[in-house]
């Protein structure tokens, strides 16, 4: 169930359950187009379809998703791979904010809202409210960029096609990068998992997953994930806001969680990035 913390008191059951895998889960690929690259899909999972996902992360063992909408947004935690006999815990944010992207950094979790120009820090284990940080614009997706050369930060985007860069030790803007693919503006960047000179994004109402590169903002790949859309759709009653959306990577066998709003499933999938040729344009750090 999830646990009531400061920010609510609303208590909603929830039920964990195992589903049978599907047999087409070995090796499968996604299909390929120019600058496309292959993922291989390795397991899935049960996802409760009422969740209407913003944000996923993996942290110690354990899955951290965000769910929007006004009124029934909320985070919930439980143990991953989840078991039937799980707990799931989080709290339930005040009916005027609207969950949107999270991540964790130095074992605290960040969590945008959609209009209000507020952030969350939440203590990851109680869901207790730490402190509150303020930002210009909507919150859609976060993530956390830790690398030794350019610092730490905290990278947000707003549904256009800029990604704003904030220290993630005081939370004051930095600068922004624009997303660019064959030197056109790509917006609304939605979800998103840094990942070192990366950022994968969803991009809201489209079936793929976006490589950028973190410094240019160059679009250098994307990843078709319309298979797993399908599948996801089949087992569910249609509903046009069930889009791809959410993004946790496993550092433990280098896999990635992947799931949509009001998804039934979540897949874990394997893609490899080291063969990228990034560009190496002159930017700001």
């Amino acid at each position: 169930m999830i646990k009531a913390a400061l920010l609510g008191g609303l208590t909603l059951p929830y039920t964990v359950r195992l589903l049978a895998l599907l047999g087409l889960l070995c090796g499968s690929t996604s299909g390929l187009t120019a600058n496309s690259i292959a993922y291989t899909l390795l397991d899935s999972y049960p996802h409760q379809p009422a969740l209407f996902t913003q944000g996923l992360e993996l942290y110690q063992g354990r899955l951290y998703e965000s769910s929007g909408l006004y009124g029934h947004s909320k985070i919930v935690s439980r143990a991953f791979p989840p078991k039937p006999e799980d707990s799931i815990t989080g709290t339930v944010l005040p009916g005027n904010l609207f969950a949107e992207g999270i991540t964790l950094y130095r074992g605290k979790l960040y969590m945008l809202t959609w209009r209000a120009g507020k952030g969350l820090i939440l203590d990851p284990h109680h869901f207790t409210l730490l402190n509150v940080f303020k930002y210009e614009g909507q919150g859609w997706g976060l993530c956390a960029s830790i690398n030794q050369d350019r610092g730490d930060f905290l990278v947000v985007s707003n549904g256009s096609d800029q990604l704003q860069w904030f220290h993630a030790s005081t939370m004051q803007l930095s600068h922004t990068v624009s997303v660019r693919s064959a030197g056109q503006p790509v917006n609304q960047l939605n979800e998103l998992e840094c990942h070192g000179d990366f950022i994968i994004a969803n991009q809201w109402h489209e079936q793929h997953l976006l490589v950028i590169h973190a410094v240019s903002g160059d679009v250098v790949a994307n990843i078709d994930l319309s298979a797993l859309a399908l599948d996801a759709a089949e087992s569910t009653t249609p509903n046009p806001e069930a889009v791809l959306n959410g993004i946790a990577y496993d550092p433990s066998n280098d896999s990635w969680l992947v799931t949509g709003k009001l998804w039934p499933k979540i897949y874990r999938i394997k893609f490899d990035l080291n063969k990228l040729i990034t560009p190496q344009k002159a930017g700001r750090r």
